[in-house]
């Protein structure tokens, strides 16, 4: 019976010490699209991929497209008038030009 007991006691301090312990910080969820929170530009990584096109700004017309892969940093900001805006050193910046991800006002397809 002593025996059952310190095992069962044992058993209980391992697993409140575990469950006390917390690996680590994640937020629960993003800002929506629409927050403030993304007018500056923030360090985030693509949850499933989405295509990202280069655009002129000036005329819409789409100068190339882009797959972003599952879990590739890069920086977005939300504009106005373009949606989300991205940056990454994967996508070579051309003068007069921007890439944007078309199509995804929400922040399902982002992990912080």
């Amino acid at each position: 019976m002593k025996f059952r007991k310190s095992i069962l006691l044992g058993v209980a301090a391992i697993t409140v010490s575990l469950g006390g312990v917390e690996t680590s910080i994640q937020a629960k969820n993003l800002p929506s699209f629409a927050s403030s929170y993304w007018y500056k530009a923030r360090t985030v990584h693509v949850r499933h991929a989405v295509y990202a096109s280069q655009i002129n700004p000036k005329t819409w017309s789409v100068r190339q497209c882009k797959v972003l892969k599952s879990g590739t940093r890069i920086r977005i900001y939300n504009s106005a008038n373009l949606g989300w805006v991205v940056k990454s050193s994967n996508l070579h910046h051309s003068s007069g030009y921007t890439w944007v991800v078309k199509g995804h006002y929400n922040t399902k397809w982002i992990k912080k």
